[in-house]
């Protein structure tokens, strides 16, 4: 069975940046065998996370649009499902589309407060 490939937003979706999803939380996904990554202000993140590279497998967008960088890894990196963590300013919460950039890749979208709650 293939690991689900999870991308996680930075701002307003990680504690680092005054989100409800604890680091803690990308840790448990990749010592439970999921491929966890960063897609969307990694460089707040690195900054604030030491030992980033041992949670962490991908940072980015770096010059792509965060639809672009999703159906990269989505072509490129072999996984069970893709879910992507983020905003949808349409529930009044943050500022990043989040949800529109996984769906023109492809990607299941699950909002941080809903993953915050225990949503896979």
């Amino acid at each position: 069975m293939l690991p689900r490939l999870y991308a996680f937003d930075v701002d307003e979706t990680l504690e680092v940046s005054d989100g409800p999803i604890p680091v803690a939380a990308l840790r448990e996904l990749r010592e439970e065998g999921h491929i966890v990554g960063l897609c969307g202000n990694w460089a707040a993140f690195v900054r604030a996370v030491p030992e980033w590279h041992r949670i962490v497998s991908f940072v980015g967008p770096l010059a792509l649009s965060k639809a672009d960088f999703l159906a990269q890894l989505r072509l490129h990196v072999r996984a069970g499902e893709y879910v992507m963590v983020g905003n949808d300013p349409a529930t009044g919460w943050g500022n990043s589309a989040d949800r529109e950039a996984a769906e023109e890749a492809g990607w299941q979208f699950i909002r941080e407060a809903d993953f915050a709650a225990g949503a896979r």
